[in-house]
């Protein structure tokens, strides 16, 4: 009788923890999945190149310990155009994350104000979504296809 009831005890203890561990939001993709659809999809000026996770880290200014993946496409500089996705390791560091992304919008605001003042717009209506401890930030003409990406993946 015992072992019955320690038996039910630990089934409902793990049925308790899986329904307690689910993550907000109803994320079916990885970091680099969003990201590569969301280059795939939306229509952008310049060519897109893929950046290391180690380099993104580096200039989103980020700690490597707040990052479980990231995948991040940049222009050639001739444009502010650029996605990023990032998977934080919590909720803390998402926010931490969505911060820094806002920091690098204004930051490419200064290097483009002079630069290519045509970029403005872009940099001014970014697409920028935090949802569980995912982060998107999408710069281009016209973020739809993007939303919808990440509609798809992220809410």
């Amino acid at each position: 009788m015992k072992m019955r009831v320690a038996c039910l005890a630990a089934v409902m203890l793990l049925l308790f923890s899986a329904g307690c561990a689910k993550q907000s939001g109803k994320v079916t993709a990885d970091a680099g999945t969003i990201a590569d659809e969301i280059v795939e999809n939306e229509k952008f000026v310049d060519q897109m190149s893929a950046i290391d996770q180690k380099t993104a880290v580096k200039i989103y200014g980020l700690k490597s310990e707040d990052v479980a993946e990231a995948k991040v496409y940049e222009s050639t500089s001739a444009t502010a155009e650029e996605v990023a996705v990032f998977e934080a390791k919590g909720k803390d560091a998402a926010d931490r994350i969505k911060k820094a992304a806002d920091t690098r919008i204004d930051d490419q605001k200064t290097a483009y104000e002079g630069y290519q003042p045509k970029e403005m717009k872009k940099l001014e209506t970014p697409l920028l979504v935090q949802d569980g401890n995912y982060v998107v930030l999408v710069v281009a003409d016209d973020t739809s296809a993007a939303k919808k990406v990440t509609d798809k993946y992220l809410k």
